[in-house]
């Protein structure tokens, strides 16, 4: 360790990159760790749907999301124009960059998700049932995502082709909620309220199920970190 300190006080520019992309890793840490918890306290919503207090939590941390992600994206392209760094140190940049975009996305997709729950009623006839699918695919993206940025932030390309791999899971969980409110509702005269719960069911369902997609662009990140290789849009094998 004392080595390496006298490396970095005899080469002041190499301890400033590394101090820089330290700072750079936290940012990131700390937008993960929100985003998740956002997701965790979205999922709550299915009972909590009226918990004005959790609304306005969840309002609060999308800005600092937002704020996170202008402060990340920045500091990415400062670094390349400071450092240039080697083809490593790019390609961990790149990474970072993609990984916030994706996060970004995911925290959108959440507020969405809570706009959706707040014109809800699920304790009307037939729609209690929904409760239990949804959560599935909650605790399905959450997997999800925890897996991707353990790939990332562990360098671990096993979990990421795990990740990749789990959205099919999550594409038929989507699905078959789609098809049992077409089954329950189908042809029948439904009041407004219904109609609304109907429609935000499927717009859940689908958040969540992009949210699984962007989950995946995350993993295909860190695999392009790990491995150098870009694996979008191609099958990988069973």
């Amino acid at each position: 360790m004392d080595g390496i300190k006298k490396i970095r006080e005899s080469t002041p520019a190499l301890g400033i990159k590394d101090n820089y992309l330290d700072q750079l890793h936290s940012d990131f840490q700390l937008l993960a760790e929100i985003v998740l918890s956002q997701l965790k306290m979205a999922s709550t919503l299915v009972d909590k749907s009226r918990d004005k207090e959790l609304v306005a939590e969840l309002k609060r941390n999308e800005k600092i999301i937002n704020s996170l992600d202008i402060t990340i994206k920045e500091k990415v392209i400062n670094a390349i124009i400071l450092f240039t760094p080697r083809a490593s140190d790019l390609r961990r940049l790149m990474s970072y960059h993609d990984m916030t975009i994706s996060m970004e996305r995911v925290g959108d997709l959440i507020e969405n998700i809570t706009l959706s729950f707040g014109e809800m009623d699920l304790s009307l006839p037939g729609f209690e049932k929904y409760k239990k699918p949804i959560i599935k695919m909650f605790d399905q993206t959450d997997k999800m995502l925890k897996s991707a940025l353990f790939a990332f932030t562990g360098i671990s390309n096993e979990m990421a082709y795990d990740t990749i791999q789990m959205d099919d899971k999550l594409d038929r969980l989507e699905s078959k909620i789609e098809k049992q409110l077409a089954a329950d509702f189908d042809g029948q005269v439904q009041n407004r309220q219904s109609l609304v719960n109907i429609m935000n069911l499927n717009s859940i369902s689908y958040y969540l199920e992009r949210i699984g997609d962007k989950a995946v662009d995350m993993a295909e990140a860190a695999v392009y970190l790990i491995e150098g290789k870009d694996i979008r849009h191609k099958t990988l094998p069973g």
